[in-house]
């Protein structure tokens, strides 16, 4: 099961907040899960590898560098997405069945006003399965053209080296991996060097943007949207790489999903 559930908050107060709060996301939303099972939430904090979970910042603030400013009353969203049937089911319990009133991000606490998991309501959200999104795709024509809307700083590690641009291989591999990671259904491992190969960026409009680490480091990340064209005529990778394009609101794309970096959708353009 594939869940995306956004929160909208308030702030009583205006603030001046640190602008990447993707980390403090997480911690209130592993908090959460934890008062209805300490287990799981703990699985999720040591669990290596794809994590089951991704956490945004907030989405619609205005940021200036390194800060945040949020404004009384004007509502803000964050974002928590689900790429598991436990996980899923733990999510929409803690967030959209009971949800919470208060949600603290760091040591800033706003109030919540809003908890959804339907597109309908908020175009961000939803919830689906692994069968039904790969169900929907095999009744469709699938798209040659591809944008892909990265909303927060997006990276790569490849190579040992930090990538902090969005190209084709790194994109798709990244999705490939997390949807075998998690689906019952499984994709063909050989769509990775396929995308590398045979899709092109068409357009994009990107810029650069830093995100502070723990320690004082700082990683790049790219954030912009990107439209990706599909050179070759194979109708199962065709089809493979538009399911993944949809996947991508659910999994995030590329390092640190968890705390805030990778969000992304795909767009209409």
């Amino acid at each position: 099961m594939l869940t995306s559930i956004v929160l909208t908050l308030v702030s009583e107060t205006a603030a001046t907040l640190p602008a990447e709060l993707g980390r403090a996301n997480y911690a209130q939303t592993l908090a959460r899960v934890g008062q209805r099972d300490a287990h799981l939430a703990a699985a999720l904090h040591a669990a290596d590898g794809a994590k089951q979970v991704t956490c945004s910042g907030v989405m619609n603030g205005r940021r200036d560098g390194y800060n945040l400013h949020v404004r009384a009353g004007e509502a803000y969203d964050v974002r928590i997405t689900g790429l598991a049937a436990p996980v899923s089911d733990a999510l929409i319990a803690a967030l959209v069945d009971a949800p919470p009133t208060i949600w603290s991000l760091g040591h800033y606490a706003f109030q919540v006003i809003g908890a959804f998991c339907d597109p309908n309501d908020h175009p961000w959200s939803g919830c689906i399965s692994y069968r039904d999104l790969l169900a929907m795709h095999q009744s469709r024509s699938p798209a040659r053209k591809i944008t892909l809307d990265f909303v927060s700083p997006t990276a790569f590690k490849s190579n040992a080296m930090q990538i902090p641009v969005p190209l084709p291989g790194l994109v798709f591999g990244s999705l490939l991996d997390r949807w075998n990671a998690f689906s019952p259904l499984p994709l063909d491992p050989a769509l990775r060097p396929f995308a590398e190969a045979t899709v092109a960026i068409s357009r994009y409009r990107l810029e650069s943007q830093v995100v502070p680490q723990k320690g004082g480091a700082l990683r790049i990340g790219g954030v912009g949207t990107v439209t990706y064209t599909v050179l070759a005529d194979d109708p199962y990778c065709l089809a493979a790489l538009d399911l993944l394009a949809d996947f991508a609101l659910f999994s995030g794309v590329g390092v640190q999903t968890a705390t805030g970096m990778g969000q992304c959708r795909r767009v209409t353009t």
